[in-house]
């Protein structure tokens, strides 16, 4: 059965497999290109998705009708699953409690549910749909069905232009909409033509086939040669007409020859007056955090260092050591607090123009411990710098700003300085316990939001916290949500005008950086009465274990959340998926204590079996490809497995010197390759080509069928004389040489 159901794919040749992912790849690019939607299109992957789908439905027994209800269906889930991502990743399953996989895949089924619900009722009220989710789900659709419509018109149909017609008219729409050049359009025409003349070849061949009737091999190569020659006539054409059939192409033709001439004058310029090209002179980095203003501004780029970290607490292991019981503190490096939200960004939070005067407390507040910090920041940087979260004590030219219930911010106009600041150490039973009893200085200013928030902004905040009990539980619940969800990329550009920023990213965008990230948080948060803000600096970067600090780099620029807990202050949380979560155990540890940092210990790795295994696995998979491949390429009944013997020795014995047109009957090459075999010596190959020939006789013209001990007999016979066979090969191959070398004598 598993044979049976192969056999449309054999018989589709490699030529049309190359042609079918070429014209795949051309619309997949030509549809990037477009950037319909910012960023990544995830859309343009149906086509390669619906290449597969249909390919399986090809294979298949199922009717015309039937096929077209399957792919619909998977098409219109493989949407709704690309812009709901009900599915966790399977790191999420690996990773989260099974209660809390379902629970997350309940929410965005529920989300996804309510979107569908709010296109169908715009739809209804002749609106327009201004969620770009609408545009990419009937993109999917679209192309994943256009994609199984040509499959199955080649594999079953044998009409390659009824499937060609429609992802031509997809490309031919889309390259006009974007205004892309002609070259992807002209490609395709070349490999749609070469599609339609293999596919017609192919049908023919199968008609003549069932119909008996003899044809030259050479007229599949005859077939090809043209089919490429009108392929490449077309193309030209089609890509040549633009350029000389309108003043445009001539413009363009004479630019080119301007731009030849300009080139050729500099280059011997250059070459014979030794004047070289300017040098640019490269730009520094600077400390610049991201721009919360706007959200979606770009984030800063750049691996050049930034400032460096000298800390009280003790070095981290190196990244290949796992030392048990020890928990490695992770600091952020804040600078700016964002309070309020516009709906398009945040307002930093303004502090008083004079220093604070608070004393700098005796003790340690709850869950916190001493953190001291040296900061050397080397790139030019604003009067605002940076401390971990709650700094108390400054020194070296700077000044601390503070409000109740505040943290402050350093400030100052030096590149060196150093701080001391109360750093988190608090346990997640600590956070589950702390009052709900909020100031009302914090209620004011950290539970607002705009008035026209979109109502399924705080529908999706209620279905994430539904079974959340304390502010910490709906901290994590959503911290969760936003980790797996929404997938990290930092070329997601910024909302549209006049959407709500985290509106856009909740359901709109195809994933977003850190700003998303941390605005959503904070939004999602007071939606259900938790205060929580929005800060921005630098993430921890990367510990130097010479210079014992931490090198932080311009990319390190970064945005996170913080959450008030009555008691115990402003606590982070990281909602970024690029980044660690910040980790707050159940149980108390041990308060790091400063220590000088080890020297760096190298560890022996040692490999064990798995090469081994690798190696092993991999020449298993060679052995049974080597087993399977041979036996899904012979065909099925004993008549065509005699047909093929008998043409495959054919073929053979034609690399020997025998050969003839397939024209010639079994019997005329017979009687013509006796005196060559019998002259050289060949008593056995000959016998097995009388052999062969009376059995693919009997299998094309007798009423008698052939049985399979007959033709695996024949076919014995055949591998039983391949070593007469090579060394005829070699015999023949000597005498063409010689007669090489006495002619060109």
């Amino acid at each position: 059965m598993f044979e049976r159901l192969l056999r449309p794919l054999r018989r589709l040749p490699w030529t049309t497999i190359l042609l079918l992912v070429t014209i795949t790849t051309i619309l997949t690019y030509s549809v990037n290109e477009a950037n319909w939607v910012q960023g990544s299109p995830i859309y343009a992957n149906a086509f390669w998705l619906g290449l597969v789908c249909g390919s399986a439905l090809a294979i298949s027994q199922f009717r015309e009708r039937t096929a077209l209800g399957y792919t619909l269906f998977v098409s219109f889930a493989a949407a709704g699953e690309a812009i709901g991502r009900v599915l966790p990743s399977l790191e999420v399953f690996q990773t989260l409690p099974k209660d809390d996989v379902i629970w997350l895949m309940h929410v965005r089924l529920l989300t996804l549910a309510e979107r569908l619900g709010g296109w169908i009722y715009s739809l209804l009220q002749g609106q327009a749909v201004k969620d770009i989710g609408f545009f990419t789900f009937l993109a999917i659709v679209v192309a994943w069905n256009a994609s199984v419509c040509l499959v199955w018109s080649i594999v079953r149909r044998r009409r390659a232009l009824e499937g060609l017609l429609p992802v031509g008219f997809l490309l031919a729409i889309n390259n006009h909409l974007s205004d892309q050049p002609l070259r992807d359009f002209v490609i395709f025409i070349g490999c749609a033509i070469l599609l339609m003349a293999r596919t017609a070849f192919t049908t023919e061949r199968v008609d003549w086939n069932r119909r008996r009737i003899d044809f030259p091999e050479e007229l599949a190569m005859s077939w090809a040669l043209t089919a490429a020659a009108v392929a490449l006539s077309l193309s030209l054409i089609a890509r040549g007409a633009p350029l000389l059939g309108t003043p445009q192409g001539w413009q363009a033709l004479s630019d080119l020859v301007r731009i030849s001439r300009l080139r050729t004058a500099d280059t011997a310029e250059q070459l014979f007056s030794g004047v070289n090209p300017p040098k640019t002179e490269s730009v520094a980095a600077s400390a610049r955090t991201p721009n919360l203003s706007l959200i979606g501004s770009p984030l800063p780029q750049g691996h050049e260092t930034v400032m460096w970290v000298l800390v009280s607490d003790a070095a981290p292991p190196p990244p290949n050591v796992t030392v048990p019981g020890v928990k490695t503190p992770q600091h952020y490096w804040r600078n700016t607090i964002f309070a309020t939200y516009t709906g398009q960004g945040w307002d930093p939070l303004q502090f008083p123009g004079f220093p604070s005067q608070a004393p700098v407390p005796d003790e340690s507040p709850p869950g916190r411990y001493p953190l001291r910090q040296h900061f050397e920041i080397i790139a030019p940087h604003d009067q605002t710098l940076f401390a971990v979260n709650h700094p108390v004590q400054a020194e070296g030219r700077v000044q601390l700003k503070a409000l109740p219930f505040e943290n402050a911010i350093v400030e100052g106009l030096v590149n060196s300085y150093d701080v001391t600041s109360f750093a988190t150490d608090l346990t997640a039973n600590e956070l589950i316990t702390a009052s709900t009893v909020y100031p009302s200085e914090i209620i004011s200013t950290y539970l607002q939001l705009p008035d026209n928030l979109p109502l399924r902004v705080r529908s999706l905040a209620n279905r994430i916290t539904a079974e959340a009990a304390t502010p910490y539980d709906k901290a994590i619940r959503v911290q969760t949500y936003l980790r797996t969800t929404y997938p990290y990329r930092a070329d997601v550009p910024g909302p549209p005008p006049g959407r709500d920023a985290v509106d856009y990213f909740l359901f709109d965008a195809p994933g977003g950086f850190c700003s998303y990230y941390a605005s959503a948080m904070a939004v999602l948060l007071r939606l259900e009465g938790v205060p929580a803000r929005v800060v921005t600096g630098f993430a921890t970067g990367n510990f130097d274990y010479v210079r014992a600090a931490y090198r932080v780099p311009a990319d390190a620029a970064h945005a996170w959340v913080e959450v008030y807990f009555p008691g115990y202050g402003w606590v982070e949380f990281e909602p970024t998926s690029a980044r660690n979560e910040f980790e707050y155990a159940l149980e108390t540890g041990p308060v790091p204590i400063a220590t000088p940092p080890e020297p760096l210990v190298e560890v022996e790795v040692r490999y064990g079996w798995t090469p081994v295994l690798w190696v092993g696995g991999i020449l298993l998979a060679i052995v049974l490809l080597a087993w399977v491949l041979p036996r899904l390429r012979r065909p099925g009944t004993p008549r065509t497995q005699a047909e093929a013997l008998y043409w495959n020795m054919r073929r053979a014995l034609a690399r020997t010197g025998l050969s003839a047109p397939a024209s010639m009957t079994p019997d005329e090459f017979l009687a013509t390759s006796t005196p060559t075999l019998t002259a050289s010596g060949q008593p056995a190959l000959l016998e097995a080509l009388n052999r062969i020939t009376a059995l693919y006789l009997r299998a094309t013209f007798s009423r008698k069928p052939v049985s399979d001990f007959d033709t695996q007999t024949a076919r014995a016979a055949w591998q039983a004389v391949w070593p007469d066979w090579f060394r005829l090969w070699v015999k023949m191959r000597r005498i063409r040489n010689k007669k090489d070398a006495d002619s060109r004598r």
